[in-house]
């Protein structure tokens, strides 16, 4: 009996001794998914600074963003610099050059109207705008500075090879953290959504319908890869929610039959193209980046390239953007896959102006700018959610 006794007082203390050791690992509790409505959304920071461009300038003519950057001291500064930066001119040319486009902006005013956290650029009067052959010609040729510029400061290699979307790296990144968030989700299967994600910027491009501008096919071609890697909410152009539903829906019924790899393979590339849309440049501003990159002459996306080379470069490091998705454990719940890429894409529609016109008007600087680090860290939140939520909506 004593034996007995003996033993089993061993086995508690040996159970208590565990329990010390063992209890605090346990004790850590681990952060729940929790599903939350659009109309809950949270987010890092309120009222960032947006630039809206009426439409009505806009359309005045192709040149208008170098006619709108004289509205402020800073977007002429940049435009003077510029002129004064490239090597093509001679200095004659340059002095005339900067004569030139101060008369243009006494001549042509653009004024802005801040209303709260919104500033609207648009024209100071009715008059609209005129341009003679001549300040065509002269506005030509500080468009090929500003080129000259962009290409210098922001092609990495000579041979126009740039990044799609966010980057291959990002895309596999935030399907592979989303997945092992859920639990129940091996690593290795995770790694095989992860492994999928970029795979579809290798596919073959899917041109833009017939019938629409010269202009938006370099849009779609050149710039953001193909007509299904983009959505336009305000004009329903581009074909990312109807790929995310497609993918997203073999993925299911994979997962519903326990074929685990091919469900984790086709979830990673649905999460690409709703990725995709949580890149602002993804959803809009289409002639801006087509007309600043300057497709036309032959050369490539340098507005565009520059914010995406932004966020791979912070992504890690800097201020290690992945962290904004690592931290978050709200998900919005999934119906409609197509639904949700669109819903997606019209939050992040709202600060495409503002990206392009942030670098149009600060070259040197926006890599700083507290507004674009803001912006970014938003859209990436909401992506998160999303991407959460079409886990869950895979899985059942």
């Amino acid at each position: 009996m004593k034996l007995v006794i003996g033993s089993v007082v061993s086995l508690l203390l040996v159970l208590v001794m565990l329990g010390s050791v063992v209890s605090p690992v346990f004790a850590v509790s681990t952060p729940k998914m929790k599903p939350i409505m659009t109309i809950q959304r949270t987010e890092l920071h309120k009222n960032v600074n947006i630039v809206k461009i009426d439409p009505i300038l806009e359309n005045a003519t192709p040149y208008w963003m170098f006619i709108a950057a004289g509205s402020t001291e800073k977007g002429s500064v940049t435009i003077l610099k510029y002129i004064d930066s490239s090597k093509n001119l001679t200095k004659r040319e340059r002095v005339e050059l900067k004569k030139f486009v101060r008369e243009l902006w006494r001549k042509y005013r653009v004024k802005t109207i801040r209303n709260g956290n919104v500033t609207l650029i648009t024209l100071n009067s009715k008059a609209g705008i005129n341009l003679t052959n001549e300040e065509k010609v002269m506005l030509e040729k500080v468009a090929q500075a500003m080129n000259e510029y962009f290409r210098e400061k922001y092609v990495k290699n000579k041979n126009g090879n740039v990044g799609i979307l966010w980057n291959g790296n990002e895309h596999k990144s935030i399907i592979r953290i989303s997945c092992i968030k859920w639990g129940g989700i091996s690593k290795d299967y995770a790694s095989v959504a992860g492994a999928a994600a970029p795979k579809p910027d290798t596919w073959t491009q899917v041109p833009p319908p017939h019938g629409y501008p010269d202009w938006m096919w370099n849009f779609i071609m050149q710039v953001v890869h193909s007509w299904t890697h983009y959505y336009n909410p305000d004009w329903g152009t581009g074909s990312a929610p109807s790929e995310t539903k497609y993918y997203a829906d073999i993925a299911k019924d994979k997962h519903s039959n326990g074929d685990y790899t091919s469900a984790y393979t086709n979830l990673g590339y649905a999460s690409h193209f709703m990725t995709d849309v949580g890149n602002p440049l993804h959803t809009g501003a289409e002639f801006r980046q087509v007309f600043l990159s300057k497709l036309r002459f032959g050369d490539i996306k340098y507005i565009h390239t520059a914010y995406e080379n932004y966020v791979t470069d912070n992504w890690n490091s800097g201020y290690v953007f992945k962290s904004i998705v690592e931290n978050n454990w709200y998900y919005y719940p999934i119906s409609n896959p197509e639904q949700a890429t669109k819903n997606l894409a019209s939050y992040t529609h709202q600060y495409a102006d503002t990206i392009v016109w942030t670098i149009f008007t600060n070259p040197d600087t926006w890599q700083n700018d507290q507004n674009i680090k803001n912006i970014t860290e938003n859209c990436l939140l909401e992506t998160a959610k999303y991407v959460l939520g079409l886990v869950k909506y895979v899985r059942g």
